[in-house]
């Protein structure tokens, strides 16, 4: 196939299905799958990296990709000899080979590649292009034609990703959105507990039931005159700009817990701040736990490790933090992180945060 050919007839098709995919993740596949026809039939992979912890919350690929996938984030995520910092220098959309990280030679000394790469039929020489790379998250899209083959038409491979790369990127951005968007719509009303959504500024953009209330109440929390979240209790409100800061200056994953009580009343709650995903950094969901939302793992599918993370994480400890206190490498924690985020189908600290809240709000 020449590369006018690929304009012609194969590109406007793959560009249908790759916005397609952009607000609907579920037909990611199948935009890999129609993409392998133009790369005579290379698999190809899109990996959303989490720079901090080296996790791979959501990657897609044709095919068979969930057992493909599952796999990967289960096990030979942990054995890759590919540092995720080195395709974080690549300018985004410039397609390369990925021995531009590690060597032919080194790749083929790894289980990685005898246990996982060459049963899927992915080449040490396969290509890579940095489609997105923005905070902590970095989005690579992989296609691995057959090693007969990738030497002989690497230039039109080339050329067929040059034409894709600017809609890549657009479509990631859109895709980011639009989960950012649908997650936000939804996220208040998944909390038994109260839970808000707040801007930088602490303008109150959405609210479920639990947190009308304490709002109406007006004992604890409430909105001023200008229409910002405010703590009642004037120690309570230093400790909660503190915990803003911490999420949205500082970008800490958590901030909190604040605890928060009247003397007019015997009531009280504590607020954990969590930051939302890279697509909104303006906005953080705010939740307020009464006594009654005490977190008990006791039932939870974790060890006793993951489960002592879990609660350092609740108490806004930093990962570093935690690592230090209990003697542990930070290579340690992460693996135990990214053990919690597979048993929660979580991605990111704070979500694992919302998750543990809201199983036992």
């Amino acid at each position: 196939m020449t590369v006018g050919d690929f304009v012609a007839k194969d590109l406007p098709a793959l560009l249908d299905l790759l916005y397609g995919a952009a607000v609907d993740r579920n037909l990611w596949p199948v935009f890999l799958q129609a993409l392998m026809k133009p790369f005579d039939g290379a698999s190809g992979v899109l990996h959303f990296f989490d720079i901090e912890t080296q996790a791979v919350p959501f990657a897609q690929a044709p095919g068979n990709g969930a057992e493909y996938i599952l796999s990967y984030q289960e096990h030979f995520s942990s054995l890759t000899p590919y540092a995720i910092q080195s395709f974080g220098k690549v300018p985004r959309l410039d397609e390369r080979p990925t021995t531009f990280a590690l060597s032919k030679s080194d790749v083929l000394d790894t289980d990685l590649y005898h246990e996982w790469m060459k049963p899927q039929g992915i080449t040490p020489d396969h290509v890579a292009c940095v489609v997105h790379n923005e905070g902590k998250e970095l989005v690579i899209l992989e296609i691995a034609p057959s090693d007969n083959r990738i030497g002989r038409r690497a230039d039109r491979y080339a050329k067929h990703f040059e034409l894709l790369a600017p809609h890549l990127k657009r479509a990631v951005a859109l895709s980011k959105t639009t989960r950012a968007d649908n997650a936000q719509a939804a996220l208040p009303a998944q909390f038994a507990c109260g839970a808000l959504l707040i801007s930088q500024s602490r303008t109150v953009k959405a609210v479920n039931p639990p947190a009308e209330n304490l709002l109406r109440e007006g004992v604890l929390i409430s909105i001023d005159a200008l229409g910002k979240l405010r703590v009642k209790d004037a120690d309570g409100q230093m400790d909660f700009l503190s915990a803003l800061h911490t999420v949205f200056e500082r970008h800490e994953p958590i901030g909190g817990p604040v605890h928060c009580r009247t003397t007019e009343s015997e009531k009280r709650i504590s607020i954990v701040i969590a930051k939302l995903p890279a697509g909104d950094r303006q906005t953080a969901l705010v939740l307020l736990m009464t006594k009654s939302s005490v977190v008990d793992l006791s039932a939870a599918p974790f060890t006793a490790a993951e489960a002592r993370l879990a609660m350092a994480l609740l108490d806004g400890q930093t990962l570093a933090d935690y690592s230090e206190q209990v003697g542990i490498s930070i290579n340690t924690a992460r693996k135990q992180l990214a053990a919690l985020f597979a048993k929660t189908g979580t991605n990111r600290q704070a979500a694992l945060v919302a998750w543990l809240l809201q199983r036992n709000s």
